[in-house]
């Protein structure tokens, strides 16, 4: 009977530190994907390809510095219009750029030799990704400033 129960302290000591390891790696994947920043890509050499990247990444950082703003709206109220208006502004660039960037990947395939194509395809692409997270964070934005100046 004592290996019986000195067997069922171990299991269930077992199965508490296994739901705790995995509550705590759950807890640092969504720390993860909280934090994860889509990183601004070198250089390629190609203009078009540079300019594009440039713009879709200044959009893409000023939406981030927007977000840590609007998470902090207390102490930026007096802000309030300036980042609505540097919001809907976003909306326009990242559309207008979105609609650029399959010229522009097209553009990049071109590039010779092979190993500059390939880095320009990435960075088009990195620029796009970003392009897309700001696309689709600015409803919610958009939202949250018209939440503050309902209040």
């Amino acid at each position: 009977m004592k290996n019986v129960n000195n067997f069922t302290k171990i299991i269930l000591t077992s199965v508490m530190i296994s739901f705790t390891a995995v509550g705590f790696a759950q807890d640092k994947k969504e720390e993860k994907k909280e934090e994860k920043q889509i990183e601004r890509p070198a250089t390629v050499g190609h203009s078009t390809t540079d300019s594009f990247v440039d713009s879709a990444f200044d959009v893409y950082e000023k939406n981030q510095e927007l977000t840590k703003k609007l998470g902090d709206i207390k102490n930026h109220a007096g802000e309030v219009k300036s980042i609505k208006a540097d919001l809907e502004a976003q909306q326009i660039d990242v559309t207008t750029l979105l609609q650029k960037s399959d010229d522009v990947l097209k553009d990049a395939k071109t590039i010779t030799p092979k190993t500059n194509s390939m880095k320009a395809v990435k960075a088009v692409s990195q620029a796009t990704k970003a392009l897309n997270a700001t696309k689709d964070a600015l409803p919610a934005q958009i939202e949250q400033i018209k939440t503050q100046t309902a209040e």
